[in-house]
């Protein structure tokens, strides 16, 4: 058997609930973005919206950061990472005069450009086979990363969207 008290205090004005607080907005700070064989693009701003095409079974991924300058313009940051070793990651960066210029850029953008096949296929010593195989390999994961850059767009998106 379970037997439960109850007291009973004096009846007092609930406080009042408390006022939200208002998110206080970041302070705009340097932005030094690479670049992969060329000067990094420097800004001031803040971040606005981040995302990542980051799976466990992939080779390589694409992160992307876009940023707000103090001067109204728009950064974008975006980085092909690839696992394998000895493979040196892809940076791209770039300074757009409107926040609408810089999603087109991103929804143009071919993730695929930058990866690179693990053959050559003119090496004689290499035979008709491998080639064909090492081709297959390569083409799936032009598909996987392509996949990934629609789902990392689209999060990107959803959460440039939201509000907050």
């Amino acid at each position: 058997m379970v037997s439960i008290a109850w007291t009973l205090s004096e009846q007092q004005d609930p406080a009042p609930p408390p006022m939200p607080v208002a998110p206080v907005p970041p302070e705009p700070a340097e932005l030094i973005l690479r670049v992969s064989g060329a000067q990094p693009v420097r800004a001031h701003g803040t971040l606005i919206v981040e995302a990542t095409s980051w799976a466990s079974s992939t080779q390589a991924w694409h992160e992307v950061a876009l940023y707000r300058t103090t001067d109204a313009e728009c950064a974008l940051s975006v980085r092909l990472r690839k696992k394998a070793p000895g493979e040196t990651d892809v940076c791209q960066a770039e300074i757009f005069v409107s926040l609408e210029d810089a999603l087109s850029w991103l929804e143009t953008f071919d993730p695929t450009a930058d990866l690179t096949p693990d053959f050559d296929a003119s090496d004689r010593s290499v035979s008709t086979t491998e080639i064909a195989l090492r081709a297959a390999a390569l083409r799936q994961q032009v598909d996987a990363v392509s996949r990934q850059w629609r789902g990392l767009l689209g999060d990107l998106l959803y959460r440039f969207a939201q509000p907050g």
